[in-house]
């Protein structure tokens, strides 16, 4: 198939223009509920991102708020991610999925709710593509798992994840709209660690560990930001 068609059956898939907007309103907004702060302000009263790394996410939720309270943010952002694919779906097909999946990340690392300051994506990118097509998903993961098993840096795991899932949907979509879209997320996932990547690179990156206490529940004051 020509790039020509590709574009038209894309185009196509999309549907008319109000489903599009009603597919990134809904999954901008879904995406916009950011459980880890949800979460925080309503069980310790606290905003999470005066607290460890100042990330609204998965990560630093576990660090700061323990693992019974990181199951809810968990449990919460994969909802929010899968309502959104959903909407997009049913609305506007394959393609559908992927634009629902751009806007819901797009809405948990700026959260129009919570002064635009959220998370960093890969959960509900991961969300995203487990729900797009399970065999991008699988090989983010295996990467994943590999470098945190290695290193225990769960920043340079989720930065791989990125990093494959570009080549894994050129090889198997062959599609250069839906390879263009998912290498946008996948750099805009990684810029969001560049942080990250310069502690890794000084060797000063933290390492995550089953042990560690919750920071908050431990009346650590908030760092300086």
């Amino acid at each position: 198939m020509g790039d020509g068609l590709m574009l038209q059956s894309f185009t196509a898939t999309l549907g008319t223009p109000v489903c599009v907007v009603v597919t990134i309103l809904c999954a901008y907004l879904l995406g916009s509920l950011s459980f880890a702060i949800i979460v925080c302000r309503l069980t310790l009263g606290q905003d999470i991102r005066n607290y460890g790394s100042g990330n609204a996410g998965l990560t630093n939720a576990y660090r700061t708020m323990g693992g019974a309270k990181t199951a809810l943010v968990l449990l919460g952002d994969l909802g929010k991610a899968a309502a959104a694919l959903s909407i997009g779906g049913i609305l506007l097909g394959p393609g559908g999925k992927l634009l629902a999946g751009a806007f819901v990340i797009l809405g948990h690392v700026y959260p129009v709710y919570f002064g635009f300051r959220g998370g960093k994506g890969v959960l509900v990118g991961a969300m995203t593509l487990l729900l797009f097509d399970w065999r991008i998903f699988l090989v983010a993961f295996g990467l994943f798992v590999l470098a945190v098993a290695v290193t225990r840096w769960i920043s340079l795991g989720s930065i791989l994840g990125a990093l494959s899932v570009p080549f894994t949907m050129h090889y198997f979509y062959h599609n250069p709209i839906y390879t263009a879209v998912i290498s946008v997320l996948a750099a805009a996932v990684i810029y969001l660690h560049r942080s990250n990547i310069k502690r890794i690179l000084s060797g000063t990156e933290n390492k995550f560990s089953w042990h560690s206490k919750p920071q908050i529940e431990n009346g650590k004051e908030p760092e300086d930001r």
